[in-house]
């Protein structure tokens, strides 16, 4: 076992994207290769996302607010090859309140991995959906994931989350555990990773904690309605599920910019 946790963002992005899955990545490629030629990544984080959609062909520019998801997503760009670097721009800013005037409208805009999740109020997302509509032209294409934590997981009790093998025969576990937060409709999340050597030996353990808001699927939806964005589809998962309607684990919606 180490001898400490270390502790925060810079430590744990490094193992962010050996638990994401291909499922978003497939989802978010198709929606693009249909909505044009330009997007915006919102909340680019590793560029996990963006480099696969990049190498599609579409030009894409990506936010984020964490420097240290940046500095990755500089080295992943850097090294994936294939002109991806000529296609792509990466920022720092905040994605619940930016303006980029100098990249044009795009065709599409998305936000990933729960990204909307971290405004902390309804006015806050609204806030960040209209950011979003600015920088689209119209008719574009706007879409976006949000995480909804069951009940009866938030006893703060930390569960397997996941187990994803590393480059160097070793392995990362994963364990989650949530609790409900101080205000209404906010929930502490505590991620813990722990890499094992290829001889199972414990190397390293990191852990992370923020906090998170469950929006309802009401809200969502005023939300993008005096936003101004029209052709509201809910799913329930990223292959397409159709939601049976109240509270559903994920909810990915996708609409388009109105007039």
């Amino acid at each position: 076992m180490p001898e400490e946790t270390k502790m925060g963002r810079r430590w744990a992005a490094e193992y962010h994207d050996l638990f994401a899955g291909e499922d978003d990545v497939r989802f978010y490629s198709a929606i693009s290769r249909r909505a044009g030629p330009t997007a915006l990544d919102i909340g680019v984080g590793t560029a996990r996302l963006a480099i696969p959609i990049a190498r599609a062909g579409t030009r894409v520019v990506g936010i984020d607010s964490s420097m240290e998801l940046l500095n990755i997503a500089h080295g992943k760009v850097t090294s994936a090859g294939g002109g991806i670097t000529s296609r792509m721009r990466l920022l720092f800013g905040d994605i619940r309140d930016f303006s980029l005037p100098r990249e044009g409208r795009f065709d599409l805009a998305y936000a990933s991995s729960g990204a909307y999740n971290r405004c902390r109020s309804r006015a806050e997302m609204a806030h960040a959906v209209a950011c979003a509509r600015d920088h689209l032209r119209v008719g574009g294409a706007f879409c976006f994931d949000l995480l909804h934590v069951r009940e009866d997981l938030m006893d703060g009790m930390p569960r397997l989350d996941g187990v994803a093998p590393t480059e160097d025969g070793g392995e990362v576990v994963r364990h989650l555990s949530w609790r409900p937060g101080r205000r209404r409709g906010d929930v502490e999340c505590h991620a813990t990773y722990e890499r094992f050597d290829a001889r199972g030996r414990s190397a390293e353990r990191v852990a992370e904690r923020e906090t998170l808001h469950m929006f309802e699927p009401i809200e969502v939806a005023e939300v993008l309605q005096l936003g101004g964005f029209e052709d509201v589809n809910r799913f329930s998962d990223m292959r397409g599920g159709r939601s049976a309607g109240g509270r559903d684990e994920m909810a990915v919606y996708v609409c388009q910019r109105g007039p």
